[in-house]
């Protein structure tokens, strides 16, 4: 069992765990395991339970990180809640189903993640130093894995009775293979152009009925200072000196830990067995022992034909090797007082009954220095960035503060540029430098202070360890374009939506004329068009050409595009080859289809039961 779970540990939760880097894991509810929601109202109750403002927050933020600092709406916080609320349901339910998660899968789950390993071996320092480089604790880190790993299981649970028959998968590979031969003829709404007069009448109309789409935001022109802990780095030089006596001074810090690979044999006990089956469990481990010890070179085979672990017996019961801590505690009590080939006593765990031989011992080890001295000489710049950009921050703060009427004091001091910004509005998007469109940024440029009286903004953090402070150059008022500037854009839309409306007329007209008999002139030479290979044609077009009757040939068809209309003729049908394996892999994408609707279904009817109640003001913004 014990290699099941880590076999498992290979796959997308250990991605999962990867990702921390650039996944905000606040979406998963972890925050509520490792910190107390304190006495402000939470963000949201989910019957008993409680997600609280501080976990909706950082959730938000990082989800406002990852879409690159721009965005802030009631659309994403909606998600964010939804995302929140449907993880929690989950989990909830998955407990009361008695659903859990033990340590030796938490502990499993860390042999695959690469980030950790030196040398193809889990690396306590590598460990380490990467908790360390996020603020992040070992608890924080394991409660993460123990929640994705429960969540992990309710999906296996429900997409186990997700079934698709392989009849289904190879009717639809067929029908993706199929081909048809048409001719296409375009009626393009610029060949229509030309009968097309637009007056300055229709022009007026058009402008005074679609006022806001000529409407212009508030704008501002800014001056901005930045002061980022990234840009201190590069001031700092960490000597040799220096990063050998780090290493010195933390030497248990780059000890590799000793490792043991050992094999068992696995007779498994049910949680609430009783007592004359837990020692009928026990007596059948001892005989397995006995026949071991009396031939130790039969004990790989006993394992594959005995033992009840499956991720283990067909490897001859050979679990790898692992660190002392990775196991539960009685098995690792006992590989660890082994010698080499040598059989422990039976050892009872959570799992059962085990029958446990040493296989192997790697000796733990002093990591060379110049293995680890660029992670040390990492870790000592960034450590002395941050420091100096936390006494820099203040003053920076403060000067900002104190000298209003202008950026260039902060700049001067620090040695940091006073850089320019082109015409932003509160809501843009596409705004370069990216942090400029953060929030709270814009929030502060477009205050009655901030614009009336060109004072700077506070230092606002945009990102972590960097501070922003800006100030207004010029602002230009909303207001409406005026028509003598928009005329000609009018002129040229509407001359377009008339052209192409000439365009789907005429073609209405020939399709109509074509199942009439008369065969219209201009279609293209044959071409061959599949669902897989659709030679360029657009969606709606395909689905036309495959809607039609099969059975009664030639035939017409025809479809509205953007450019104006499309007339088809489909002349024969021929079934295509699949390629190889294609029915199968659209098996499994229409289980994994199916395993999705499913939980959505489930995810519908948790909340349809659940007393759901979120607090006012968290989705627009006045909660934060």
């Amino acid at each position: 069992m014990l290699e099941a779970i880590r076999d498992r540990a290979q796959g997308w939760i250990a991605k999962v765990i990867l990702a921390l880097l650039i996944i905000p894991f606040a979406l998963w509810g972890v925050d509520s395991y490792f910190s107390g929601t304190g006495k402000e109202a939470p963000a949201a109750k989910i019957d008993d339970h409680e997600i609280s403002q501080r976990e909706f927050s950082k959730a938000l933020q990082e989800q406002r990180e990852s879409l690159g600092g721009a965005v802030d709406d009631a659309a994403l916080r909606q998600r964010v809640m939804d995302q929140l609320i449907n993880t929690r349901l989950l989990a909830m339910r998955a407990r009361e189903a008695g659903f859990s998660i033990l340590d030796p899968q938490i502990q499993a789950v860390l042999l695959g993640i690469e980030i950790f390993q030196d040398n193809g071996q889990f690396s306590e320092a590598r460990m380490d130093n990467w908790l360390r480089a996020r603020g992040m604790g070992r608890g924080e880190l394991f409660a993460m894995i123990g929640h994705d790993l429960l969540l992990q299981q309710v999906q296996i649970g429900l997409g186990e009775g997700a079934l698709v028959p392989r009849a289904v998968a190879k009717r639809m590979a067929a029908l993706l293979s199929q081909r048809r031969e048409v001719n296409e003829r375009v009626f393009d709404g610029k060949d229509f152009a030309a009968a097309v007069r637009i007056d300055d009448a229709e022009i007026e109309r058009h402008y005074a009925a679609h006022q806001n789409d000529y409407a212009t935001p508030a704008q501002v022109r800014l001056e901005y200072v930045t002061l980022a802990q990234r840009d201190l780095e590069a001031g700092i030089a960490v000597t040799d000196e220096q990063a050998r006596a780090h290493y010195e001074s933390n030497i248990a810090r780059y000890h590799e830990p000793e490792m043991r690979r050992a094999a068992h044999i696995l007779i498994q006990v049910d949680a609430g067995a009783d007592a004359a089956k837990r020692q009928a469990a026990k007596a059948r481990a001892e005989e397995l022992l006995r026949e071991a010890r009396a031939n130790p070179a039969r004990f790989a085979e006993l394992a594959r034909q005995h033992s009840q672990d499956p991720g283990s017996a067909a490897n001859g019961g050979d679990l790898g090797f692992f660190t002392r801590d990775m196991m539960v505690k009685p098995f690792s009590d006992m590989v660890w007082s082994l010698k080499p080939d040598e059989f422990g006593e039976v050892v009872e765990t959570q799992f059962g009954y085990h029958v446990i031989r040493l296989l192997a011992v790697t000796p733990g080890a002093r990591m060379a220095f110049e293995a680890v001295k660029g992670d040390i000489v990492r870790e000592l710049t960034e450590a002395e960035a941050q420091k100096r950009f936390i006494e820099a921050a203040e003053r920076f703060s403060n000067l900002v503060y104190e000298q209003a009427d202008s950026l260039q004091p902060a700049a001067a001091e620090f040695g940091l540029p006073v850089r320019q910004s082109g015409w932003i509005a509160r809501d843009q998007r596409d705004v370069t430098p990216a942090f400029l469109a953060h929030p709270r940024l814009m929030g502060a440029v477009f205050s009655d202070e901030a614009v009336a009286q060109r004072q700077n903004t506070e230092a606002i953090e945009v990102a972590p360890n960097m501070l922003v402070a800006a100030r207004v150059l010029e602002h230009r008022p909303p207001g409406i374009r005026p028509l003598a500037d928009v005329a000609a854009q009018i002129r040229a839309r509407l001359s377009a939506e008339a052209a192409r409306k000439l365009a789907i007329e005429a073609g209405m007209k020939a399709l109509a004329q074509a199942n009439d008999g008369q065969a219209p002139a201009g279609f293209s030479a044959p071409m061959p068009v599949s669902r897989m290979q659709p030679s360029g044609l657009p969606a709606a077009a395909v689905r036309a050409i495959f809607q039609v009757d099969a059975t009664r040939l030639p035939a017409y068809v025809g479809v509205e595009s953007d450019e104006g209309y499309r007339l088809y003729r489909v002349n024969r049908v021929e079934d295509g080859v699949a390629p190889p394996g294609l029915d199968e892999t659209l098996r499994k994408d229409l289980r994994r289809l199916t395993m999705n609707e499913e939980m959505r279904a489930y995810i519908a009817q948790l909340k349809a039961g659940a007393k759901i109640k979120i607090t006012a003001g968290t989705l627009d913004g006045k909660a934060d």
